[in-house]
């Protein structure tokens, strides 16, 4: 039986950005390189928050590690080239039988935004002018 919507060439995965919960759920496809991982981190974070300008920088795979007793731990991995990326997929098939690839997104505004939010610098003869103000009287008594 064939699932229509089902690609066997990817993997659930779950993106938290910036370490924020819950994480987001979305498929990734075996192939993808590093960069085009960070474009579809970027676009789910756009269409979870249109105004949201932020671009995703980096990217960590949280590796799942069972230690001697057991207990389940996670090593952060990052991702920081093509090679990086699939030795995740690489080790996520290895140990994993079940759950998503865990991946931590760090997103931060890009330095033309973060000008753009800034107020330009005013001279001082526009300062003063500011403080002076009009040369006109103020009435409490207004409306």
């Amino acid at each position: 039986m064939e699932f229509p919507c089902f690609d066997p060439n990817t993997k659930l995965a779950a993106v938290y950005y910036n370490g924020g919960t819950p994480p987001h759920l979305f498929r990734i496809r075996n192939d993808v390189t590093l960069s085009g991982l960070k474009d579809e981190l970027d676009q789910i974070n756009r269409q979870l928050n249109h105004r949201d300008t932020r671009r995703v920088v980096g990217a960590e795979y949280r590796c799942p590690l069972f230690d001697t007793v057991g207990s389940l731990r996670f090593s952060q991995i990052k991702l920081t080239n093509d090679d990086d990326v699939r030795t995740m997929f690489s080790v996520f098939g290895q140990h994993s039988t079940r759950g998503p690839i865990e991946l931590d997104a760090s997103l931060v505004r890009s330095a033309k935004q973060i000008l753009k939010s800034l107020h330009r610098p005013r001279s001082y003869e526009e300062i003063r002018a500011l403080l002076e103000g009009p040369e006109e009287e103020v009435s409490l008594n207004d409306p």
